[in-house]
């Protein structure tokens, strides 16, 4: 089973394969959920691993239903990043109704270059669920290669991930979000290809930083360790 990695660091993304990672999810601003990365953050990024990049698409944070000017913000961020090197995007819109917006998914998924690995994002768990399996098929129909679906914390989640991994119809189902060496053995036994997780720690960082003269306590980060990417991988393989 290949293990993807969310990063928003250089040392992140440096730790997930060093740890054995497959992949990485690029991000900026983890805290928020993960936005957009700065097209240094890939360069530096892309120079430090060989492992294949996928860039998150987020314009901000909150909601998924964005506006034309976001995603024209979106698009072209897309064709910033891939001609940087991204090997993949992953994105996610929304309607008011929470369910896919197929014009805005397209418009961005046409200015990719063929063959392009998109992976639909965590807005999925908003949709209907009389309405995942259309969901499925339309996004299939738009060129999306995976769905990212929220996979641990109880087992209705994991009886869910289950019964959409039997209707998937060729897509590859993602399960993230709390993953972990815990309840990797569920994912294995049902067939999985895949898994998503941060496999982060606390750090330490700087006591006091400051702003207009004021001293601010830094406080903590989260950081992508090599340990806990190989725990993760342990459980795949016992």
């Amino acid at each position: 089973m290949k293990l993807e990695v969310c990063v928003d660091c250089t040392k992140s993304a440096v730790h997930s394969e060093e740890g054995g990672a497959s992949r990485l999810e690029l991000c900026s601003s983890l805290e928020l959920g993960g936005l957009t990365p700065t097209l240094g953050l890939l360069m530096s990024v892309k120079g430090a691993v060989k492992i294949p990049v996928f860039c998150m698409i987020r314009p901000r944070s909150g909601d998924f239903v964005y506006s034309e000017a976001e995603v024209n913000v979106m698009q072209a961020n897309i064709e910033y990043l891939q001609e940087a090197g991204a090997d993949g995007f992953v994105l996610g819109c929304l309607t008011k109704n929470n369910e896919i917006d197929e014009q805005a998914c397209e418009k961005l998924i046409s200015s990719m270059r063929p063959d392009t690995p998109v992976t639909f994002h965590r807005a999925f768990d908003l949709i209907p669920s009389n309405k995942t399996e259309v969901s499925i098929l339309n996004l299939k129909r738009l060129g999306v290669t995976r769905i990212l679906i929220t996979g641990g914390g109880s087992s209705v989640c994991e009886e869910r991930l289950c019964q959409l991994q039997k209707i998937s119809d060729g897509i590859i189902i993602l399960p993230g979000g709390g993953v972990n060496p815990s309840n990797m053995a569920v994912w294995r036994r049902a067939g999985f290809e895949e898994v998503h997780a941060s496999c982060s720690a606390y750090i330490e960082e700087c006591t006091y930083g400051t702003s207009f003269n004021n001293p601010l306590p830094c406080g903590k980060r989260k950081i992508t360790t090599v340990d806990k990417v190989v725990a993760l991988l342990k459980e795949n393989d016992d």
